[in-house]
């Protein structure tokens, strides 16, 4: 899971600093790292100090800090956001981060995989995995029309969402970069395990001697952050609505009103606000998402969209009935 100064899911600093090197579209660095599981501390700490040098760096926008969860990720992820490759470029080969990879070198397991992959892409689920690629000079062309043919496959499998090639990036990758996302782990994996994705790597023998596959649990809405779906915000509001008026009414009606009435106004609304974010956003809001996943996910066809708003609709009225009644007792 990912961590942040709050205790929510993900750490964000944002950047700043002199004029950052021109041209090119924003990029994202994915970089994992498996720690020692002893300084697991430790790297807390040191990424808190890199925070504080790239904050100032010319090009950076911000990053966050994945922690590793396993089974399903061992890995550390980092995703630090530039303005364009060449930001990104200048500070992976900085002195400043090599003086910071020295303080703690002897704490990792293996080397660093490092992606590098521009924000143009509007998938954002999490089942996802990173393929990498060696091409020889003069194959692209080759190489690009196999990855054709593997495309035109994913796509007709359920719960595809996206496939993403990247270009190698002298001085940041050397290897073709491949990000598959399908919308579930289940959706995936029957992916990987078919027999016509086991034919086509077959006909790609070519590029898959030196190829690596790593599988995320993270997933890429990073990519644009800034410019969220708003069909999918709407979709969040609903569903936020549906468990937040509930809360609120019946805990005015339980709590509030006989336990709570000798109190002024705004002291009982803060507490029955704080005791309903609390659950909200720990227990009952998580829950709903999971619940009606098959709805919120941006894949959903027309009639799954449909049969969501109207449910929707039947547990509002459903509930605002309820609410109706139990006023009815008091009257």
């Amino acid at each position: 899971m990912s961590t942040s100064e709050s205790g929510a899911p993900s750490v964000t600093t944002a950047g700043g600093g002199a004029a950052s090197p021109a041209g090119g579209p924003p990029v994202s660095l994915i970089i994992e790292r498996r720690v020692i599981p002893e300084s697991d501390d430790l790297y807390r700490d040191w990424q808190r100090r890199l925070g504080t040098v790239m904050a100032t760096w010319p090009g950076f926008i911000d990053r966050k800090v994945i922690e590793p969860s396993p089974p399903t990720q061992d890995d550390w992820v980092l995703i630090q956001r530039f303005v364009n490759a060449e930001a990104a470029r200048q500070w992976l080969q900085s002195a400043e981060r090599a003086a910071l990879l020295e303080e703690i070198k002897g704490h990792f397991v293996g080397q660093e995989d490092i992606h590098l992959v521009t924000e143009d892409s509007s998938v954002n689920k999490a089942a996802s995995i990173i393929v990498t690629s060696h091409v020889d000079a003069g194959g692209e062309d080759a190489f690009l029309a196999w990855q054709r043919k593997i495309s035109a496959a994913e796509s007709s499998y359920p719960g595809f969402l996206g496939h993403k090639i990247e270009r190698p990036t002298p001085g940041v990758q050397e290897d073709w970069t491949v990000i598959l996302t399908f919308d579930t782990d289940e959706h995936l994996d029957a992916w990987q395990s078919s027999t016509q994705r086991a034919k086509l790597l077959k006909e790609g023998e070519a590029y898959n001697s030196n190829m690596r596959v790593t599988k995320s649990s993270y997933g890429f809405n990073f990519w644009a952050p800034g410019r969220p779906n708003r069909a999918t915000i709407f979709k969040d509001n609903l569903l936020v609505l549906l468990v937040l008026y509930p809360i609120v009414f019946l805990f005015g009606y339980f709590i509030t009103d006989p336990f709570l009435g000798g109190l002024p106004f705004w002291a009982s609304l803060f507490i029955g606000n704080f005791v309903s974010t609390q659950l909200l956003g720990w227990f009952i809001a998580p829950w709903i998402f999971k619940v009606f996943d098959w709805w919120h996910n941006p894949g959903a066809g027309v009639r799954r969209n449909v049969y969501g708003y109207l449910i929707l609709a039947v547990l509002y009225a459903a509930l605002m009935g309820v609410d109706a009644w139990l006023i009815s007792l008091k009257a």
